[in-house]
């Protein structure tokens, strides 16, 4: 029993290490800087957003729904590794102390984010209604009971080991949320609030009486758990390199014609296995796709120049920069060793691709904008964003790169 009362403090000073190594190399000096400067551009646009919103905006109904998003997500912190379904299997009966601060370890963190969230939200809601403070803390007392519900919820669908059960409670929960949330923040009648009330309590009581005599689903428990930590590797892993980071490969043979712009011969070797990598490994193109179609989309409504090349920057530098790892990716594989290809065409590959893909980044940029009406500022941030790329590919990327390789 001794041993048991001590995996949970073991295995959460490991995650705890695990964590300030990674966050080290994470909030650096440049990402301190895109943070700063990101930061401050969305807090002066918001905050100008907000001044300028009419009395017919729906307040409640945004609120709701980002708010529901927030406590609808809600997993669970089980520091469980893949041994344990053999070793700790037999000893369930006595996890329950370990289960519980992990609940509470999940509870803690995501109560965070529910905080900056709901302060991140409260302009929007004293500017529509003029409440002050104490409207604040009841909003966050209402949400952390309802987080602590999502969560003892969501602990008990686990159970069930069924998909289709998983995601119609991710899909009721959601729903209940953005209702009760709703009818909260617009001040509706308690009548309203009390019957959604007892509507999520029979819910409840319905899914307690459906697993009430199942056990942990531990193959499913630490599925979640891999997911859960593989997602932050892949957000580390574009700061440093992650032995523990699983990439998934897909084959999107549709896309093939876009290689056959690569002449065949040595000379081209690096460049058409690091087009491969970049298409075919999901979190580095789904990471290409996310920034673009995000940066894509502010520009759109942006009309102030310096704004709008200074978001343009910042995206460029961030899929600039999360990219670079992809340079290290196949050093481990031996037959990238045995390649008769000179080191120096492995960089300039490397470079190259980096440049070209910043390069029609920035032509996507360029056509948001000017879609959005800007034809000047179209104009520039096309041309600003070419020089940004050659600038990145040429300068700043081999010095980075030559530091990668002191450390490794």
């Amino acid at each position: 029993m001794k041993q048991i009362n001590e995996l949970w403090p073991e295995r959460f000073q490991e995650f705890i290490k695990e964590m300030q190594r990674y966050f080290k190399y994470m909030f650096n000096d440049h990402m301190k800087f895109v943070l700063i400067f990101g930061g401050g551009a969305a807090i002066y646009y918001y905050s100008q957003w907000v001044k300028s919103i009419t009395e017919d905006f729906p307040v409640s109904l945004v609120m709701s729904i980002v708010l529901a998003f927030c406590l609808t997500i809600s997993p669970i912190i089980t520091l469980l590794k893949e041994a344990d379904i053999v070793f700790l299997l037999p000893l369930e009966n006595e996890l329950t102390g370990y289960f519980k601060k992990g609940m509470k370890l999940s509870f803690v963190i995501q109560a965070y984010i529910l905080l900056l969230t709901l302060a991140a939200l409260m302009p929007l809601y004293f500017k529509a209604t003029g409440a002050g403070l104490a409207a604040f803390i009841y909003l966050f007392t209402v949400l952390l009971v309802l987080k602590f519900w999502n969560l003892k919820l969501r602990w008990d669908t686990l159970k069930t080991n069924d998909s289709g059960t998983l995601a119609a409670d991710q899909i009721i929960r959601f729903t209940l949320n953005t209702v009760i949330l709703y009818f909260i923040i617009a001040k509706a009648s308690w009548w309203y609030i009390l019957a959604v009330v007892l509507i999520a309590t029979a819910y409840t009581l319905y899914m307690r009486s459906i697993v009430k005599n199942k056990s942990l689903k531990w193959e499913l428990l630490i599925e979640k758990e891999q997911g859960r930590m593989q997602m932050f590797y892949r957000t580390a892993n574009m700061f440093t390199d992650v032995p523990h980071l699983k990439s998934k490969v897909w084959r999107r043979k549709w896309l093939d014609p876009l290689f056959e712009f690569i002449s065949f011969g040595d000379r081209n070797t690096f460049r058409f296995l690091y087009s491969r990598t970049l298409v075919r490994t999901s979190e580095y193109s789904g990471l290409i796709i996310r920034l673009t179609l995000l940066a894509c989309i502010i520009l759109y409504f942006i009309d102030n120049l310096y704004v709008a090349v200074g978001v343009a920057f910042l995206f460029l530098y961030l899929t600039g920069f999360q990219l670079l790892p992809i340079y290290r990716l196949h050093d481990t594989k031996v037959w990238v060793h045995l390649y008769p290809v000179p080191p120096v065409y492995k960089k300039q590959d490397f470079y190259l691709l980096l440049t070209q893909v910043l390069m029609l980044q920035g032509l996507l940029f360029a056509l948001f904008t000017l879609a959005g009406g800007n034809i000047v500022n179209s104009g520039l941030i096309l041309l600003l964003s070419i020089m940004f790329a050659f600038g990145f590919g040429k300068q700043y990327a081999p010095g980075r790169i030559k530091k990668m390789e002191q450390y490794f």
